[in-house]
């Protein structure tokens, strides 16, 4: 278990130093936006209003022009190099639709109304480098809030039983389709005390690998059942006891499927360590989006994004954008690439595929890993 706990720290440990270091700005970065929205066909008539704002080594130069015809065309970005950022947006009058909370569990406002994702599925992929096959699965995630037993060690090394408490359960289901190690569907089951979102986007929810033998005030427990085998863990230290956690079962189950629940989290981490995300929170997808960035140092980006079709979950239609992106790193030979399918409304995309590749330091070997999410159902429920 604590080299499962370890492969998976060492890897977000990995992605703060390349989001931190790799992707960030800085002084000397040029960063281009140049979303371009145009409604015409012929010579279209209207407004044109414009306006600039300057800001500490930032200049916005917006302008919107309003027009009656009706076909549609994009204009070609472009992208350009300066001491200071500088960001020029130029579009029709429109909707507007943010992403406001990528990968961030958050309510689902449609039309005034309010909504919680209480379920989802998802085919997941991922190849842990080029050279190995692309391994399957299918999550299933949902959450309730339940009662469960919850018990505690004294220093004697006597169980302890607190009774029944209440918890929010969040249940993973990883139904394996082609797998490194698993040869059937596993559960785990991870309990909190309070509500955490959190646990509902990961893969799997490996926050008790870290305080399994801590003081969480948090988590409750978890529970891991594998072909008839189950290991359960409750923390009493959740409700202000001073005893020990208590574990009982098949603690050899995590070793048996540790390969594939690394697997899991390697795709997962290769997708959401792209700081594209944030930088898509911040634009208006309801119209054609693209930039640019560069720090002059070998680091670029470039993404672009366009209004593309529809899905519906729920009776729900929700409307959606596709995107893409391409960062390089040259100095330190990183370079991450992919595309999405997302819903603004939604905290999750609906599909999204990426690669990270990366030179191995010592060896000078390239290492490229794959990972893929498509959201194949999800079940919303109205709030009040």
């Amino acid at each position: 278990m604590k080299k499962i706990a370890g492969v998976v720290l060492s890897l977000i440990l990995l992605g703060l130093v390349v989001a931190g270091g790799c992707l960030g700005g800085g002084g000397g970065a040029t960063s281009t936006t140049s979303p371009t929205h145009t409604t015409g066909g012929g010579s279209p008539t209207g407004t044109t209003e414009s306006s600039t704002t300057t800001h500490p080594g930032t200049t916005t130069t917006s302008s919107q022009t309003t027009s009656t015809t009706t076909s549609s065309s994009e204009t070609p970005t472009t992208t350009s190099s300066t001491e200071s950022p500088t960001t020029t947006t130029t579009q029709t009058p429109t909707e507007e639709a943010y992403w406001e909370h990528p990968w961030e569990y958050a309510p689902v406002t449609i039309d005034g109304e309010n909504y919680t994702v209480t379920y989802y599925r998802a085919l997941y992929k991922v190849q842990p480098n080029q050279s190995s096959p692309v391994y399957e699965y299918v999550i299933e995630k949902s959450f309730e809030k339940t009662k469960i037993h919850v018990y505690g060690t004294d220093a004697m090394g006597g169980k302890k039983d607190l009774g029944e408490k209440g918890v929010y359960q969040y249940v993973t289901v990883i139904t394996p389709k082609n797998a490194a190690a698993m040869k059937d569907k596993v559960t785990i089951k991870v309990w909190y005390k309070n509500e955490t979102g959190d646990s509902f986007i990961y893969p799997w929810e490996m926050g008790w690998t870290s305080n399994m033998y801590g003081g969480s005030t948090n988590l409750v427990g978890f529970q891991v059942d594998y072909m008839g085998r189950t290991l359960t863990f409750t923390n009493p230290r959740a409700f202000g006891e001073s005893l020990f956690p208590y574990m009982e079962g098949d603690n050899e189950i995590l070793s048996d499927i540790g390969p594939d629940l690394t697997n899991l989290w390697m795709g997962w981490f290769t997708i959401i360590q792209v700081g594209i995300w944030t930088a898509w929170s911040d634009e208006n997808l309801a119209v054609p989006q693209s930039g640019t960035w560069s720090d002059m140092l070998g680091h670029t980006w470039s993404w672009s994004t366009k209004p593309d079709g529809t899905a519906t979950f729920s009776g729900i239609t929700f409307n959606l954008v596709d995107g893409q992106w391409k960062y390089s790193g040259s100095p330190e030979g990183v370079n991450l690439g992919g595309k999405a399918t997302v819903a603004p409304e939604l905290f999750i995309p609906l599909e999204v595929e990426g690669h990270f590749s990366y030179i191995e330091q010592g060896t000078g070997q390239k290492t490229t890993i794959y990972g893929y999410i498509k959201i194949e159902d999800l079940k919303l429920e109205k709030v009040g």
